[in-house]
């Protein structure tokens, strides 16, 4: 059953990295490091990507307050809002099977960009996932829930 399509992807190339800087990418590809290519491949635990979904740019919308995608600084961009699942919960983008391993519950760097923000996003910044072998992903993917916890 697909629940949503990948909207955007983000990555951060070593050696164009700078405070803050995130690239936008057709497609990229993935393994229990993380992103392959990416600044931070193979540095991180359970924070590997950051899944994010659109509802979330929707809050801030709704709030009157503006900012571009990849702000959150996602990964991955999707359609569906997958905020209800929980740690173990597993979701296929394109041919990786990403594992959730929590919400992203980091709200204070957000408050710079307006103070408002963290309290806007709480619940709704998105979900820290782990691949869970190797797989590719790309912008219009199938989003597709295969385990729910």
């Amino acid at each position: 059953m697909t629940n949503g399509k990948v909207l955007v992807l983000y990555m951060t190339m070593p050696d164009m990295m700078k405070s803050g800087h995130r690239m936008a990418c057709e497609d990229f590809e993935c393994d229990e490091g993380g992103i392959i290519g990416d600044v931070h491949y193979d540095s991180a635990t359970e924070h590997v990507m950051l899944l994010t979904s659109k509802k979330s740019y929707d809050l801030i919308e709704e709030a009157d307050l503006f900012v571009d995608h990849g702000v959150l600084m996602e990964s991955i961009l999707v359609d569906v809002d997958l905020y209800h699942l929980n740690k173990g919960s597993v979701i296929e983008v394109g041919d990786a099977l990403l594992e959730v391993t929590g919400p992203c519950e980091s709200y204070g760097y957000l408050s710079a960009l307006s103070p408002e923000l963290p309290d806007v996003l709480r619940g709704n910044r998105g979900l820290f996932v782990r691949p869970l072998d190797h797989g590719r992903v790309a912008i219009g993917d199938n989003v597709n829930i295969l385990k729910v916890l």
